[in-house]
């Protein structure tokens, strides 16, 4: 007889139960976590089946200006949108009127969108064709036609891909499309931004493919981007850049900073379609800054007792300066006049390693804003030195590259009283409504003594008032500046033919309200033989700031 072991077959009925009560946990526990902890996620899987979506932009972040204006400007498409699966199968009277109109509203704008047209419905994929505005009126008022819908669409004007808000907004090189350096201006921001998500509209439809609501949903936790650029400044800037009277000049950039803070105000240049000359972004170290940096070999004599103020030098009539022979000037004179003679006696004394290291300190030779193609200012001879006159070319800006976005702190440590504030663009990372997330901000340091900016500035003054800079004059205001003018040769073509090029620039300050205000202007190709720095950059400075003036109040 067969003996029953009760123990085991209560072992094993226990067993079996602890089985079944951890499978009906477990079904109980997915049970909860499908209705209330991926409700929100099932919901918008749910939905998703019956609404389609559209992105209403191209762009993932905001770019404000430093009054909360849009600094981008943005392009009008029009689409019509078809669903063939729906289109063709739950649209039971297919000569309706308005399925009539719709086929042959868009035949008539474009033939290759026959709707009509034998297996252009043959896909699983939604169909999108671009119509202008007439065609998207006729049609976007047509409701009872299944699988079907309209919309507006609104992408970025990226006419002028140089521009620095192109340039911003672009995580990838104009040249070869491949990403900017993971540390430039450019990929912090796409940093900042990327998970950013675009402002949508929902059309939401019943299960017969039928649009029954459409809504906007706009982004809540976006991180936006502020400049310290001045949208009307800017706009006020490239007018003045394209009159009639610069009708010949190719090129001009210009730099506008708000002297005491290091923000920059306006970054221009004329020809958006060309890379950015304020960044020397096509140079290898930017362009020869001629004359005015005659002030940075000043002020470094100045500074550490070399020269003094009252000294007198001869001029040899080098330089091609014949007319200015056995002249005998002052360091103020030989400003005002532009004197290259003079200055390269100048150059000699102070000696190149203080004339250097003073235009180091005001960052001369590095990086400003750091964005991806920025260049930055080089010395082009190693070792400068007296007997062969190299010293003394460096000293009139000749064999020194700058660029005009490194230039523009040449005025602005003399206005600020020897003080150098790194410009900086980046003013804050924002949310939709322009309130501060992260504010951001720049560093400044004593590069002169105050004594030698105040006498720099009594000079730069007396250059516009009496000097080569007078074109930049304005009754009642208060301005000073530098003229340049250079000649560089540079290599063009296959057979790199040897082309000469002469460049203009004025570098200055004006005062509005009683705040300062520091300009580079650079006219890049002026003409060598009529043309200097004098008549072609001075003159577009002054009509800049009394186009601006009424904005910077």
């Amino acid at each position: 007889m067969l003996k029953i072991n009760r123990n085991l077959i209560k072992n094993r009925q226990c067993i079996l139960f602890l089985i079944f009560n951890i499978i009906f946990l477990m079904l109980y526990f997915k049970i909860i976590s499908l209705q209330y902890l991926k409700e929100d996620e099932l919901s918008v899987m749910a939905n998703s089946q019956y609404s389609y979506k559209e992105s209403l932009t191209d762009a993932n972040y905001i770019l404000y200006d430093c009054n909360g204006q849009q600094l981008m400007n943005y392009n009008k498409e029009y689409y019509v949108v078809i669903s063939p699966d729906i289109f063709l199968k739950d649209n039971p009277d297919v000569n309706s009127e308005s399925m009539l109109t719709l086929i042959y509203t868009l035949r008539n704008y474009n033939e290759n969108y026959d709707l009509a047209k034998v297996g252009i419905l043959n896909t699983s994929e939604k169909l999108y064709y671009q119509i202008d505005l007439s065609t998207y009126n006729k049609l976007k008022n047509i409701h009872d036609v299944n699988g079907f819908y309209t919309y507006e669409y609104s992408p970025l004007n990226r006419t002028g891909v140089w521009s620095i808000e192109n340039l911003l907004l672009n995580p990838k090189r104009t040249a070869d499309n491949t990403m900017k350096s993971k540390d430039s201006l450019e990929m912090k921001i796409y940093e900042k931004t990327k998970d950013n998500e675009k402002s949508q509209i929902v059309f939401e439809r019943d299960a017969n493919g039928k649009i029954i609501n459409q809504k906007t949903t706009l982004p809540e936790n976006n991180v936006n981007v502020r400049l310290t650029l001045d949208k009307s400044v800017q706009n006020g800037i490239k007018e003045i850049l394209n009159t009639s009277e610069n009708k010949n000049f190719g090129q001009i950039g210009v730099v506008l900073m708000e002297a005491s803070t290091g923000k920059i105000k306006a970054l221009v240049q004329k020809d958006d379609t060309k890379p950015n000359v304020n960044l020397g972004i096509a140079t290898n170290h930017g362009f020869f800054p001629g004359s005015t940096f005659k002030v940075i070999v000043e002020e470094a004599g100045l500074d550490k007792g070399i020269i003094k103020t009252n000294d007198k030098f001869t001029s040899k009539g080098l330089y091609g300066e014949e007319s200015e022979k056995y002249n005998v000037l002052t360091p103020e004179e030989a400003l005002t006049l532009s004197s290259n003679d003079v200055f390269a006696q100048i150059g000699n004394k102070v000696g190149f390693n203080n004339f250097y290291d003073n235009a180091k300190s005001q960052g001369l030779f590095d990086k400003v804003l750091n964005l991806d193609g920025e260049k930055e200012g080089i010395f082009e001879v190693k070792n400068p030195n007296v007997s062969d006159g190299s010293v003394g070319l460096a000293a009139i800006g000749q064999n020194v590259r700058i660029t005009p976005i490194e230039a523009i702190s040449i005025p602005n440590t003399v206005v600020n009283d020897g003080v150098y504030v790194k410009p900086y663009l980046l003013d804050a990372y924002v949310d939709n409504q322009n309130n501060t997330i992260e504010s951001l901000n720049t560093t400044s340091n004593s590069v002169i003594k105050k004594s030698t900016a105040e006498e720099m500035k009594a000079q730069m003054i007396n250059v516009v008032e009496n000097g080569t800079g007078e074109a930049a004059y304005i009754d009642g205001m208060e301005i000073g500046g530098k003229t340049g003018s250079t000649q560089r040769i540079e290599l063009t073509g296959q057979n790199k033919n040897a082309e000469e090029h002469s460049d203009g620039w004025f570098v200055g300050f004006f005062k509005v309200s009683g705040k300062y205000y520091s300009m580079a202007v650079f006219v890049q190709d002026i003409d060598k033989d009529s043309e200097s720095g004098g008549n072609t950059a001075a003159p577009i400075f002054k009509n800049i700031v009394l186009k601006i003036t009424p904005y910077l109040k």
